[in-house]
């Protein structure tokens, strides 16, 4: 029996090609096996602008054809396929290119300039560091240093941008 992490590398393998063809983001795949119940294979898809639901509706059944023709997952799954929503993780560098000028958290593995959670706007990934203004000043974070990063949203603000 495969290993969770070798059925999300195979789903994968077969998407991607056809995914990209669409113009659509494959965020990430999750496979999981509870000790109880069905497995879950879980697909987070974008495009550029966002994605719709009639869209994740249309991916979703082109996705379940072509996993019960391939017919690799030797367990029973309930296939999810969603966005991956308004704080989405940043996990490529394209992601930091992408999301230039958004609100992040970031967390890095060791404390970096004092503190381990940093919160600022992106402004990029650059020589294999992250750039991220904080409090109008500009702070440049390894890339290998960061543990977690994710869009994140000014509650306080919401509603009020132009």
């Amino acid at each position: 029996m495969m290993r969770k992490e070798e059925v999300a590398a195979r789903v994968t393998e077969l998407l991607q090609p056809l995914f990209l063809s669409q113009g659509v983001d494959l965020v990430e795949v999750e496979f999981r096996r509870p000790r109880k119940g069905r497995a879950i294979l879980r697909l987070f898809v974008d495009r550029a602008g966002g994605i719709t639901l009639e869209e994740i509706t249309r991916i979703s059944r082109v996705v379940g054809n072509l996993l019960d023709v391939r017919d690799f997952i030797q367990v029973s799954y309930t296939l999810e396929v969603s966005s991956p929503g308004l704080t989405r993780a940043l996990k490529k560098p394209t992601d930091y290119q992408r999301y230039k000028g958004r609100l992040v958290r970031l967390t890095t593995h060791r404390p970096f300039m004092g503190r381990q959670v940093h919160r600022g706007i992106l402004r990029g990934l650059e020589a294999d560091e992250v750039w991220v203004e904080e409090d109008s000043q500009m702070v440049k974070i390894p890339f290998q240093e960061v543990a977690q990063a994710r869009l994140d949203i000014d509650m306080k603000n919401l509603g009020k941008e132009a």
